[in-house]
C-alpha cells in the first residue's frame, strides 16, 4: 500500500495544483476583461483630455485584487492598494483609442502563476515564441515585474470598444 501511495501520490498533487491554478487563472480573466470593460465605460461621461487618465485609473482599482503583496497590510489586513507599484508595473498596455463614435480600450495585464508545480509546468510546458503578444489573447511570460515574484506569468490582452454617441464639452 505504501508503493501505491509514493507512486500516486505526486500525480495526484500535480493534477490538485493544475486544477486550483487553471481556476486562478479563470478567475483571473474574467476580472481582467471586467477591468477592460470598466475603464472604457468610466471614460464615456468624460471630456476628450480626461479620458486616457481615467481609463488607468480605474482599471488599477479593479487589477489591485488580484496582485496583494505582503507590504499593503493595514491595521493587520491585507488590502490591496491601486498605486502600488506591483500593480503598475504588471499593467503593460491601458491605451485608449478615440473614435468619432465610439472609444476602444486595449488592456494587457501580466498575471502571476503562483501555484507550487502547476505554475513551473503550465511555465514550461508552453513555449513563449509559440503566443504572439500582438493578438489578442493570452501567453507565458518569465519576465520579473519589479516586485520579489520571480515565477512564470500569464499576460491576458483584452480589447474593447463602446460607442460613446455624443461629445462631452465640459
Amino acid at each position: 500500500m505504501l508503493m501505491e501511495a509514493v507512486a500516486v501520490l505526486p500525480l495526484l498533487v500535480a493534477l490538485v495544483f493544475g486544477a486550483l491554478q487553471m481556476a486562478h487563472i479563470h478567475i483571473a480573466r474574467q476580472i481582467v476583461t471586467y477591468a477592460a470593460y470598466a475603464a472604457a465605460r468610466a471614460t464615456l461621461p468624460l471630456a476628450a483630455e480626461e479620458e486616457e487618465e481615467a481609463a488607468r485609473r480605474t482599471a488599477q482599482r479593479i487589477l489591485c485584487w488580484l496582485v496583494a503583496v505582503p507590504d499593503a497590510t493595514r491595521n493587520g489586513v491585507l488590502m490591496p492598494d491601486p498605486e502600488s507599484r506591483a500593480v503598475k508595473d504588471r499593467i503593460l498596455a491601458c491605451n485608449l483609442t478615440q473614435h468619432d463614435w465610439s472609444r476602444e480600450l486595449e488592456l494587457k495585464f501580466a498575471f502571476p502563476l503562483v501555484m507550487p508545480l502547476a505554475a513551473q509546468i503550465i511555465g514550461r510546458r508552453f513555449n513563449p515564441v509559440d503566443f504572439t503578444s500582438s493578438e489578442p489573447g493570452s501567453h507565458i511570460s518569465t519576465e520579473t515585474f519589479g516586485d520579489a515574484f520571480e515565477g512564470p506569468h500569464l499576460i491576458f490582452h483584452e480589447r474593447i470598444s463602446l460607442p460613446k454617441p455624443y461629445r462631452v464639452k465640459e
